[in-house]
């Protein structure tokens, strides 16, 4: 605590208001404790300055260029996971069910990963390392994916047509691994990634450095759908034997190079230090409000005089120095919290949860609804035959489809913080989640072409606004400290919570949800013999996703 109060002494130099003997205002006095903590952070043996001053917007580009890769993986999994599992043979009942191994993994593993993302030691920060393991097994995974087949047949499988395959075959437990590896990390990387994206800024920036993360997101899901919407096999590119191979082979590319920047881009403070210098942790509540009410105090018994700059002392500047709130939080905390979770995070988690239902019934069947549905094609059509190449066809202009969905997320996430500011939170949300609906709904009832460009951009709206409200009104949640609004105003948080372990908890709606579809709509589909009740299931689930998300706690955003 010495050394916390010698540092504390060295910034006390900083000027902080030079509005006269007025009360200076909530922003003069945050702006004050960051510049407070800027030059503090400047004097380390490394500097950490980053954390407190305002980005540009190239910089936060850098910050999340990992959601490009996330997202041009994505956009290979949606266009192509199901046919490539519908091409080892499997039926839709079956090939649901393998859908549901990661998000079994991810459902209980995710928030254990980001738990101990909040707690981890190392040197080179806490979200990294976590980062970098995920986005390698990732990698792994995703070269595993399209060969498959491949790989099968080198352990002894017969290279047969889909209609001949019989008994055992290596290349369904192979092509599972891939995808449990792809998709588990995937997600789990994009909890984890948010969670360092928002400890990287400044409370100014985290709106935009969620927006900006869409934004190129939307860029880099877009090329992954247009690359699974060419022919490669018409190409002189097609080097390793399908569409699929070469597509998946741009996207461990890409995921490798964004990965790689992303973790060079801003260096964390490692946690033993966070712990014993109470001036390079964010800016919580506590400590903004002891900085306030000291102020108030100064200000009020010199009202009458021109008071020179003021030095904000210890306490106020440290935060609450041997607060509980900054510890680690350990494993017993964490379950507890997910026992005890507040109403606000539930209705939230909810939310994502139906969300996320809806969004997972529309993209992991969309390019098997347009293969079948709209063009009239058979996947499990004889090699050459007329049925077969119509589903192909179809698949290729679902992805078309789909890169119209990304070009409108990208769009749309570069202004839904101007219409948030502008009409605020709520009707920004609950919009977004009815025109997926009524878009979803149009889509299985008029299934032609055309309605396939005019539906897929409700798709990017919806997409946009459940990547990035949720994931701010968490953060707004913790840096007041508050869960619940009384009377119009917050009430303070008694209980530990971490930060990454909430953010992570999202990923978790997103397993949940993958989960009950996969083991639920591939039953469905074989029942009533048609696909198109993906198509109805994703409207209804939106529907009741925006219902949820009137009665959101939104903390005056």
């Amino acid at each position: 605590m010495a050394d916390t109060m010698e540092q504390t002494k060295q910034t006390t130099d900083v000027v902080v208001y030079t509005n006269g003997s007025s009360l200076p205002s909530d922003k003069e006095i945050m702006d004050s404790m960051l510049q407070m903590r800027l030059q503090h952070a400047k004097k380390q043996d490394r500097d950490y300055s980053h954390l407190f001053r305002k980005k540009s917007r190239l910089e936060l580009i850098r910050l999340s260029s990992v959601i490009v890769g996330i997202e041009f993986l994505y956009a290979a999994e949606t266009a192509f996971v199901t046919p490539i599992l519908l091409g080892i043979g499997l039926s839709h009942t079956f090939m649901t069910m393998v859908w549901a191994f990661s998000p079994v993994l991810g459902f209980f593993f995710a928030p254990m990963i980001a738990s101990f993302s909040d707690t981890i030691r190392v040197q080179w920060g806490r979200r990294r390392p976590v980062l970098l393991a995920l986005g390698l097994a990732m990698m792994t995974g995703m070269w595993i994916l399209p060969h498959g087949k491949t790989i099968g047949v080198f352990f002894g499988d017969p290279d047969v047509p889909v209609d001949q395959m019989e008994g055992f075959r290596w290349s369904i437990p192979v092509t599972i691994i891939g995808l449990v590896l792809t998709d588990f990390d995937a997600e789990t990387s994009n909890g984890i990634a948010r969670a360092y994206f928002m400890d990287m800024c400044a409370p100014d920036d985290q709106s935009r450095v969620l927006t900006t993360a869409m934004f190129i997101g939307g860029l880099g899901g877009t090329a992954g759908y247009v690359l699974g919407a060419i022919d490669w096999s018409q190409t002189n590119l097609d080097i390793l034997g399908s569409n699929e191979a070469t597509v998946f082979m741009f996207v461990f590319i890409v995921m490798g190079v964004g990965l790689l920047i992303t973790l060079t881009s801003y260096r964390e403070v490692p946690l033993p230090l966070l712990e014993r210098d109470p001036l390079l942790r964010p800016i919580n509540s506590n400590a903004f409000e002891a900085e306030k009410s000291r102020q108030l105090a100064v200000y009020s018994i010199s009202k009458d005089v021109i008071p020179e700059p003021i030095k904000p002392d210890q306490d106020a500047a440290a935060g609450i120095g041997d607060d509980d709130d900054e510890k680690p939080l350990r494993l017993r905390d964490f379950v507890r919290n997910i026992v005890r979770m507040p109403k606000s995070l539930f209705i939230l988690y909810s939310t994502q949860f139906f969300s996320q239902l809806g969004y997972l019934s529309y993209c992991l069947y969309f390019t098997d609804f347009v293969g079948s549905e709209v063009f009239g094609g058979d996947v499990a059509g004889a090699p050459g035959s007329p049925e077969l190449a119509l589903y192909e066809e179809g698949v290729r202009y679902g992805c078309w489809g789909m890169a119209v969905f990304a070009v409108c997320s990208a769009s749309y996430s570069a202004v839904i913080e101007r219409l948030v500011k502008r009409f605020s939170a709520r009707p920004v949300y609950m919009a977004g989640l009815l025109l997926f609906s009524l878009g979803m709904l149009l889509m299985g009832l008029v299934k032609e072409k055309f309605m396939i460009f005019i539906a897929c951009p409700t798709v990017g709206i919806m997409y946009a606004t459940m990547y990035s409200l949720p994931y701010l009104l968490i953060s707004q949640y913790h840096s007041k400290n508050s869960f619940e609004v009384k009377d119009g105003k917050c009430v303070p948080n008694t209980t530990k919570r971490g930060f990454g372990a909430d953010v992570s908890m999202m990923s978790c709606m997103l397993f949940l949800a993958q989960l009950i579809i996969s083991l639920a709509i591939g039953s469905i589909i074989d029942a009533v013999e048609t696909n198109v009740v993906v198509i109805f299931s994703a409207s209804i689930f939106s529907l009741v996703a925006a219902l949820t998300a009137s009665q959101i706690v939104y903390m005056g955003l």
